[in-house]
Order: C-alpha cells, then structure tokens, then sequence
C-alpha cells in the first residue's frame, strides 16, 4: 500500500486517538464535534493498532513527517495509558490510607451498636457453654458439633478442615466465598428496617459463641485458637463493619426525616459504600491469611497468638490514627 492510500485509510482513526490524547490531558476540543469520540473501552485495543501502524510506516519507509506523527502519538498515549494506572492505584492507595478510616470514624455509632449485637452473644457464650455445656446442644445441632472436634482433634491432619485433599488454594476460593456471603447477607438485611441485619449479626454472634465455648469445653482451645487468631482481626471485624453499614440503610429506612424513603436510603447506600469496598478487602485478606497461615502446624501456637494479636492491634490504630493528617 502507498503512503497516500495508507494515510487516506487510517487518518481518522489517528486524528480520533489524538482527539481522546486531549481529552485525557484536560484539553477541550475546538472544532472537532462531528467527529466520533473513542469508547474508553477501546483504548487500548487502539493504541496497539497505532503501533502496528507505526511499525508499518517504519517498515515501508515512509515519510520522515508521517514516522514522526505516529511516534509522538503512540508515546503519548504509553504515556496517557501509564499515568491512568498510576491513577488509579493512587487513589486505592489513598482511599485505604484516608477513606476508608474516616468512613469508619464517621459511621462510630453504627459500627458501636454492630460490635455490641456480634460481640455480645460471641463472649456471653465463649464464657458460658463451658460452664452449662449441655446448652451448646440446644444451639447447635449434634453433627456440627461433633464436626468441630474432628477438625481441631489430635487426628486432624490439618488445622480447620474436614477434608484432607483440600488444597491452600481451592480453600482460599471457599473462605471468599463463604466471608462475601455473610458479609453480604448482614449488608443487604439492612433493607428490611434493619432487621435483617440485626438477626444476621445475632445469629453469627451466637454460632461462633456457641463453637468457641464447645471446644473449650473439649479441651482443644489451642489448636482452634492458633488456628482462628491469626484471621479473626480482618473476618470478625469485617462481619462487624458489613452490620454497621446494614444499620446504616436501616436506619435511612426507618427514620427517613423529611426525605422521602427512597431518597434518604439512596444518600445512605452512596454514604455506605466506602465502608462496603472496605470491608471486601478485609474480607479478601482474612481469607488469604485463613487459607495460607492459619493451618500451618510447624510453629507454636505462641508465634501465631502473638502474630493475631498484632493484627487485632495494628487494626484498631489504623481505624482510631488513619487519615487523621487532612481531617477537615
């Protein structure tokens, strides 16, 4: 193909590119309305075929002015492209580092009354099965319990799991999915004037208590708690941020004030949502640190307390001291 025949082709296509260049720079467009945007979508997909074209113009040896137009324009938009990802992480980083807290502190009244629906029957029932433990039955069916002590006895192979050809990994994908259902249960309850999110809240209290007392009562408080302490921090204080911000809908729901209910429980989804994305994460590493360190058995338990009780730590002062720096 000649050059003239090969700019008359594709001329558009880099003009449209140069066009989507402005844009990404802030720059507005003068006279160029009739002509197609790109959809963002396509982008890449664009650059790659301008650097093919590049590649032919080289190969063919066109003109030097027409060489020196793709080059510029395939180096911008490297550049463009480059700096969208930097972007991009600038603002996870940033959400994590400020949003993400801040949302919290913010939310204090919700997250307070979650902790105390999910902690209170958790650490009333640690306490009391081991004392009335005939009521562990009454709770929880025979079967699960007698399930719990298989996977912290002496004959469990590996700590926390049933199934001995379950791999890291394949647990990794069950603890998601398992965290994300009941983080997502407990959110979404909240519709229901709150009331979803309150039993959820309760009912997981009340399950965990129930376990935690059970196997202490069995005498095997060392392999589940060197096993649950290294990702309780994240699971447990996720489950308790996903009630918050079911709470929060709940509440929009049920005292609404002078918005309509529709519009109040907008505005509080929109106000809950840094608290979801969140909470997804926590949710993400507690499964990570649930599939690759909690059942390792080649160190003390002693390493593994400390390590979670670090975590516990290390949480709480990232909600109480984050993002404090630009607080308005």
């Amino acid at each position: 193909m000649k050059q003239q025949a090969f700019e008359t082709h594709y001329a558009a296509r880099w003009d449209e590119f140069a066009d989507w260049l402005k844009r990404a720079a802030g720059q507005r467009r003068k006279t160029q309305a009739d002509r197609p945007a790109i959809d963002p979508m396509q982008v890449p997909a664009r650059y790659r075929e301008l650097c093919q074209h590049l590649a032919l113009a080289r190969d063919r040896q066109y003109s030097a002015d027409l060489i020196e137009r793709l080059s510029r324009l395939a180096l911008a938009g490297h550049q463009a492209l480059y700096a969208a990802r930097g972007r991009g992480m600038e603002r996870v980083w940033q959400f994590l580092r400020n949003g993400f807290p801040r949302a919290v502190r913010r939310d204090i009244r919700f997250v307070a009354l979650s902790a105390l629906l999910f902690f209170g029957p958790l650490l009333t029932l640690t306490l009391a099965i081991p004392e009335h433990h005939d009521f562990a039955y009454v709770i929880l069916p025979a079967k699960v319990l007698d399930d719990v002590q298989q996977m912290y006895g002496e004959a469990a192979k590996t700590l926390g799991r049933k199934r001995e050809a379950d791999t890291d990994v394949a647990m990794f994908g069950f603890y998601i999915f398992n965290n994300v259902r009941i983080g997502f249960q407990t959110f979404a309850g909240g519709l229901l004037f709150g009331l979803g999110t309150v039993f959820y809240l309760l009912y997981n209290g009340v399950f965990i208590g129930a376990i935690t007392g059970h196997v202490i009562y069995c005498g095997l408080a060392t392999p589940f708690f060197s096993f649950t302490s290294g990702h309780s921090a994240f699971e447990l204080g996720a489950i308790c941020l996903s009630g918050a911000a079911g709470l929060k809908l709940g509440y929009a729901v049920l005292a609404p004030g002078r918005l309509k209910r529709v519009v109040a429980l907008r505005m509080a989804a929109a106000e809950a949502v840094p608290l979801v994305i969140g909470l997804a994460a926590m949710l993400l590493v507690a499964a990570a640190i649930e599939a690759f360190w909690s059942p390792r058995t080649f160190l003390p338990p002693e390493v593994k307390y400390t390590v979670g009780g670090a975590l516990w730590l290390l949480l709480l002062l990232y909600f109480r001291f984050a993002g404090r720096e630009r607080a308005t």
